[in-house]
């Protein structure tokens, strides 16, 4: 989850600058549409295992994973 929420910042950061191309607003706009579609995705795990019994566990794509030397969080 926390690389989506880095990629749409970057993406509201590109758009922040004053010469914004067609190509940054497009790409931005697709990223949008990709975020929102994994965020439902992630609701429908946790209404799964709400409806399975299982609401005190997460679903995996929220859990912590260790970041590796050198990698980016």
């Amino acid at each position: 989850m926390q690389d989506v929420r880095n990629h749409l910042v970057a993406a509201m950061e590109a758009l922040g600058d004053n010469d914004v191309s067609d190509a940054v607003i497009a790409r931005a706009k697709v990223i949008s549409d990709l975020a929102q579609t994994y965020t439902n995705t992630v609701k429908v795990e946790i209404e799964a295992l709400r409806l399975a019994g299982a609401e005190n566990r997460i679903p995996e794509v929220l859990e912590q994973h260790p970041v590796l030397p050198g990698a980016q969080s």
